[in-house]
């Protein structure tokens, strides 16, 4: 829970700003997301990355959208990437946030939104008490909350008309090494600990097979291996949380998600080729 908060903000979400610095002693990552939502107060949180900030409109969108609808736990908004002069450079491209939170979802959205299988964690909105009773686990949370979430009974949604700006950088070096690490190995752990065995089975060697191609682009296959080793090496961290879920859940938490990657595969490609 980072970055500025605007003082137009609504009296329902919470206007406390606390920094890792001010509630830790050390850099805990997600963590630290659910000790700040501990110390905060107000129905609402407004989750924010150092570099992202939502724009005039956002949080009073996010807030009607909430009071329409008391099954909402969560709400995304919509990511706009810019430069560090501020120039939008990204919105809808394949691959962004927009493209993969609507999952093919077109037109103009919902008052409350469009159906989401995930959430930006640096441009969201979350019920307090929901997220307190469900905290963020593991790095790459969003897609194992919004899991957990609805196998609850809550709904998580996707609301392009609250809009945040996100300074984009690509990320490099051992930061990129670090970031696909983690990536791969908690999509592993997110099928195992969520899916019966049979369908985990299917799943994880199907996302495997994309990571790869995507390590493969970027000439980091190494982490690919070591990331699943780490999965099977550090399985016990993670073993009590194992609960899979009913398919019925499963299909309204996962939507099309599969089907959104091999068209991100597919758009890369193409892109590729129309470079040369």
């Amino acid at each position: 829970m980072r970055g500025p908060t605007p003082a137009h903000a609504p009296g329902r979400v919470s206007r406390e700003l606390f920094h890792a610095h001010d509630l830790l002693p050390e850099y805990l990552g997600v963590a630290g997301r659910n000790l700040a939502a501990r110390a905060a107060h107000g129905e609402i949180l407004l989750l924010l990355d150092d570099d992202a900030y939502p724009l005039p409109g956002a949080i009073e969108a996010a807030t009607r959208a909430f009071e329409q609808d008391s099954r909402i736990a969560v709400i995304g908004g919509l990511v706009r990437d810019v430069d560090s002069d501020g120039h939008v450079v990204d919105v809808h491209s394949v691959g962004s946030f927009d493209w993969f939170l609507r999952a093919g979802q077109r037109g103009e959205p919902p008052p409350t939104g469009f159906p989401a299988f995930f959430f930006p964690e640096s441009a969201s909105f979350v019920r307090r008490d929901r997220f307190l009773a469900e905290p963020f686990f593991g790095g790459g949370p969003e897609l194992d909350l919004a899991t957990r979430l609805i196998a609850r009974g809550w709904d998580v949604r996707y609301l392009p008309t609250a809009v945040f700006d996100h300074c984009k950088v690509k990320p490099t070096g051992e930061r990129l090494r670090l970031r696909l690490h983690r990536r791969i190995r908690n999509q592993i752990w997110y099928f195992w600990l969520h899916f019966p065995p049979p369908l985990a089975a299917i799943r994880i060697p199907a996302y495997l097979a994309f990571d790869f191609v995507e390590c493969a682009y970027r000439g980091q296959i190494p982490v690919w291996r070591d990331a699943i080793v780490d999965a099977w090496s550090a399985r016990r961290t993670v073993q009590d949380a194992r609960a899979p879920l009913p398919r019925a859940v499963l299909r309204r938490a996962e939507m099309n998600r599969g089907r959104m990657h091999l068209r991100l595969l597919a758009g890369k490609l193409f892109e590729k080729l129309g470079d040369r």
